[in-house]
Parts: structure tokens; sequence; C-alpha cells
């Protein structure tokens, strides 16, 4: 699961000890949770959201699966589905850049539902957890 633990961390001027200490984890925890390698309890989700003051979905989220699908082509394979769908390789590239609520504001559903079928892939399940 990706994090902005540490960004806010950061931004609020913390070290992983200090925040460790805040929410009654070791500085390794804070360490494991910035990388997206702990799922944290629901109560310490919620410890994390009062210390930042910010919602666990802003906190926690999940990148869509396009994201990982698109990685996992080569440069070529890539450039081979942009000319088939006629757009750029840069516009393909792009969706790796893009977090999921935005996808749907930056690309129409049309584009997206061919570059699903350029990549192979079920449009439907390139947004689900």
């Amino acid at each position: 699961m990706k994090t902005k633990v540490k960004e806010l961390r950061e931004i609020a001027g913390m070290t992983q000890e200090q925040l460790g200490e805040k929410l009654g984890v070791s500085r390794q925890t804070v360490y494991y949770l910035e990388k997206g390698d702990y799922n944290p309890t629901l109560t310490l989700s919620f410890k994390l959201s009062e210390v930042f003051g910010k919602s666990i979905d802003e906190i926690f989220y999940q990148e869509p699966i396009i994201k990982d699908v698109i990685e996992q082509k080569s440069l070529k394979e890539l450039k081979t589905i942009a000319e088939s769908i006629g757009i750029s390789y840069n516009k393909i590239s792009k969706l790796t850049e893009i977090k999921e609520e935005r996808l749907l504001e930056e690309f129409d559903e049309e584009l997206l539902r061919n570059i699903a079928d350029g990549l192979d892939f079920e449009f439907n399940k390139l947004f689900e957890d």
C-alpha cells in the first residue's frame, strides 16, 4: 500500500523517532509504514490521521493497477500500443504518474478503454484494489 507518511512527517518537521513516539510505535515501524511494507491497524491509522490532521484515505492510497500493467511492458511494446491507438508514447507513460482519482479527469473513458485493449487487459480490472 502506498502512503504519504514520509512526506507528511517531513512537512511536520518530525524525525521517524518523534513520529513513533507520538504514535506509540518504534522508529522501525514508522520506517516500514513509510515504505508501504507495513499494514497498520485501524487504531494506528486513526492515530496517524489525528497527528497529521488528514483523513486516512489522504494518508494511504492504492495505486491503480494500470500503473503496474504499464510498468511491466517494454518501451517497444508501449510505443507500438500508443501508435496503434493513435496517441503518443508520452501520453501512455503519463498514466504511471497520475493518481487514480485524476485518471478520468485527464483521460476520457474511451481513451482509457482503448489503452486497456492495447495492453490486452480488461478495462474494469485496471482500477480494482
